[in-house]
């Protein structure tokens, strides 16, 4: 097989390799262990060095997987044109894996490839090549590569008045990488955590893998409950209090601006630092894009991690983190972080030149759309309760009592129609689905929800 890669001179090399290789596993021609480095590079008659770049790429984009002192293989997940949310790929639950395969998806909290900016993209690759060339292709500093980082320096300070020092910014293949990088180098084992309950999952899985004790608190329309947290604050030493602020995952509920400055003035009283995890915020219905709780911290104890690519374009799998000058990422951590040069100075190049913006209004324009119509829908069925979000991508429902997530996921799936049970984000939530129109068309929603009231009634 490996002896088809034909090599032609003009082009840059590495990258053909990498998309041979590319096309094999996509065609589900290669599977297991790739050819050792160096036995492939003689096999063609290239460097061992160019075989590496060729197996990073692909390891950068979900391909293969390299296990220490064991080689590189193939990623046995099979390749989507969709990207799940990172904790949902591995999710189980009692009726076995978390089943992706849907006619119309109401599951993922991932926009679809039609709201995707293609020819921006394209136009911003073209001008990167033709800029830096080769350079284009080198690696970048473990932080990432430093003209991102000043750009989204700028304008987060300009769009958001969050102020941040570039080299206590760092770029990331995503918040869940964020999350885990910043977690390993902070947090030890029993360090209390807060986490508002439900919550995105994958930054629990980070906590407990640490050894954190993980205590949760209650979440309302208006965030997190202030009188259990302190309930908490009196009882014990807590090192983290992990939150969405804006349009949380799953809810949508959106933290109020009393609770905020609250939150912060306890994080001062008791010495504790904050984890606010912002994928959503630019993603707002409303005229004014919502406060973060990075724009209102003067004391310096809010790590902030912004998500790019899950509303941008998924599989960028890009994300920044800013800390506190006093914290850091041990550097263990950040050697291991492989950064795809020419996906980061072609978003450095959309940003710069306001690209961003213009995508992020016409999302804005066309998400608000699909909620009113969601929303329209969803109020016709009796006995749930749901809440209408001021932004983000979903509605988490509550059920008639005497029914399971697990029995409307399976019966929705039976009809090829995909939602998220509750039971995934915590046995505490299996009276509650989430519903999402990112992923799904438009065409698609009223139907759905038709198919979801039917369910219901034939559960009652």
């Amino acid at each position: 097989m490996y002896k088809g890669i034909k090599l032609k001179k003009d082009k840059i090399i590495y990258l053909q390799i990498y998309n041979f290789l590319k096309l094999k596993i996509e065609n589900c021609e290669l599977n297991g262990k790739l050819m050792p480095i160096r036995k492939l590079a003689n096999l063609i008659n290239v460097s061992p060095s160019t075989i590496s770049k060729a197996y990073t790429e692909l390891e950068s984009n979900g391909f293969v997987m390299k296990k220490e002192g064991s080689g590189v293989y193939v990623n046995n997940k099979k390749y989507k044109n969709i990207f799940l949310e990172d904790h949902m790929e591995s999710e189980t639950f009692t009726y076995g894996d978390f089943n992706p395969d849907f006619s119309i998806d109401l599951s993922s909290a991932t926009p679809n490839e039609t709201i995707l900016p293609m020819k921006i993209l394209k136009k911003s690759i073209n001008v990167v090549l033709d800029r830096d060339k080769e350079n284009a292709f080198l690696y970048e500093d473990p932080k990432g590569y430093y003209f991102l980082r000043k750009t989204i320096m700028e304008k987060l300070k300009k769009d958001d008045d969050i102020y941040t020092n570039i080299d206590n910014l760092y770029l990331v293949s995503g918040a869940q990488q964020g999350i885990n990088l910043f977690s390993k180098s902070f947090l030890s084992s029993k360090d209390i955590v807060v986490v508002e309950s439900p919550t995105y999952k994958g930054a629990i899985d980070t906590f407990k893998k640490i050894g954190c004790k993980i205590i949760s608190v209650p979440i309302f329309e208006d965030g997190y409950s202030l009188t259990e947290l302190k309930k908490i604050l009196k009882k014990n030493k807590i090192k983290l209090f992990y939150t969405m602020t804006n349009f949380q995952n799953p809810t949508g509920f959106s933290m109020s601006h009393k609770k905020k400055l609250e939150l912060l003035k306890l994080s001062n009283s008791f010495n504790f630092n904050i984890l606010e995890d912002d994928s959503l915020s630019d993603l707002y219905f409303t005229e004014k894009k919502p406060f973060t709780l990075k724009k209102l911290d003067k004391n310096n104890k809010v790590i902030y991690i912004k998500s790019y690519s899950k509303i941008f374009m998924p599989g960028l799998k890009l994300a920044c983190i800013s800390l506190p000058k006093d914290i850091y990422i041990l550097k263990k951590f950040t050697y291991k972080v492989i950064h795809s040069g020419l996906n980061q100075r072609a978003f450095q190049y959309l940003l710069e030149n306001n690209y961003w913006d213009i995508h992020m209004k016409k999302a804005r324009n066309s998400f608000k759309s699909k909620q009113i119509l969601m929303y329209n829908n969803l109020k016709k069925i009796e006995d749930i309760n749901f809440y209408k979000p001021e932004g983000g991508l979903s509605f988490w429902i509550k059920l008639p009592n005497n029914i399971s997530s697990k029995a409307i996921y399976l019966k929705l799936l039976s009809k090829k129609i995909g939602i998220l049970p509750g039971i995934l984000f915590s046995s505490n939530f299996d009276n509650y689905i989430r519903v999402s129109f990112a992923q799904c068309k438009t065409k698609d929603i009223k139907f759905a929800i038709k198919e979801l009231n039917s369910v219901i009634i034939s559960l009652k």
